[in-house]
């Protein structure tokens, strides 16, 4: 992900203050150097930052995860690494802001938090990571959802229709 101010990465790090868990950030960009500087400042002793990941390695991190924090205090519409955590089966906590909540379906999928409230962040975090029934619960979930909502199939026919449309308002 990109690391800017809009991506609430500050309210993650207040969240995960001193909890027993390792927060693991993928990313880079411009607030990079001070998300560093406020981890090494604080009692962050749990966050690693592993910069810019594709592919195969980012895959890799995903499944070695428990969950997906998605901590967007911006209004994202479809947040391809929502979609690319459920494709692998894990559950995320996203912000109940955009487009994020129609993904993360707050007891389904993962569970969704007030943008910018970190006490309610880390609630959501502490109830999903102590529970590894609902992890794994709401991962089969989205899993589903995904192969059944965003499969190549579904999107090539949605394709057609818009497509469609297109060509008979242009006739008209």
């Amino acid at each position: 992900g990109r690391l800017s101010p809009e991506k609430g990465l500050f309210t993650l790090l207040d969240a995960v203050e001193g909890l027993d868990l390792k927060l693991k950030i993928i990313g880079t960009g411009p607030l990079e150097a001070e998300l560093k500087n406020r981890v090494k400042s604080g009692s962050l002793r749990n966050v690693r930052f592993l910069g810019y990941q594709t592919g195969k390695k980012l895959h890799q991190e995903i499944k070695r995860s428990m969950f997906l924090v998605l901590p967007s205090e911006c209004y994202e519409n479809n947040p391809l690494s929502v979609l690319e955590a459920f494709a692998l089966g894990k559950p995320a906590v996203g912000a109940r802001i955009g487009g994020i909540p129609e993904l993360v379906i707050n007891g389904k999928t993962g569970y969704t938090f007030q943008h910018g409230n970190s006490s309610d962040l880390r609630e959501k975090i502490l109830k999903l990571s102590r529970s590894s029934g609902l992890i794994r619960k709401f991962g089969i979930n989205a899993h589903k959802m995904v192969r059944k909502e965003y499969n190549s199939d579904l999107y090539y026919q949605r394709l057609l229709i818009v497509y469609k449309d297109v060509i008979h308002e242009s006739r008209s």
